[in-house]
């Protein structure tokens, strides 16, 4: 009797933290969970509300801010695509070379009505983010490194 109960309630314990988990998991509700599924309007505004909290934009920027981002995000996606599907790794450069286009033009019409603190603060976050990116690099070069001796041995 004790162990039937006993049974019962590490059964109905382990089904809670299921229901829990899954919830987690699948609640959706935070942006970049679904990101991909945003199209580039939705991306654009969530990018202008970021860039009024993060810059303080007044009302005029943000929709500038939001126009440009929509823009990029539209032309970049159709280059995600293409990149998708392409074979040669010219054709990768020519791809990625009209990419970096892009988001130099965004960085050019955002500067063109950002003031000079709200640069300077851009200038700043976009510098950090590209360090992140080197270091997460980086550290990914170092990790293929160091798998590459096990792989070696063991052929």
């Amino acid at each position: 009797m004790k162990k039937t109960i006993l049974a019962m309630a590490l059964l109905v314990g382990l089904s809670y933290n299921g229901v829990a988990q899954e919830s987690k998991q699948g609640s959706g509700k935070h942006p970049k969970n679904n990101r991909k599924e945003m199209d580039a309007s939705e991306r654009a505004k969530q990018g202008a509300n970021w860039a009024e909290k993060k810059l303080g934009l007044n009302a005029d920027q943000k929709a500038k801010w939001e126009v440009a981002a929509k823009e990029r995000l539209e032309s970049n996606m159709a280059i995600r695509e293409k990149l998708k599907g392409s074979t040669t790794p010219e054709e990768r450069k020519k791809l990625h070379s009209e990419a970096k286009a892009n988001n130099d033009k965004f960085n050019t019409t955002v500067s063109g009505f950002l003031t000079a603190d709200q640069k300077t603060k851009f200038d700043k976050m976009k510098t950090e983010k590209q360090e992140a990116h080197k270091m997460k690099m980086k550290g990914k070069k170092l990790e293929d490194e160091k798998e590459l001796p096990d792989e070696i041995e063991g052929n």
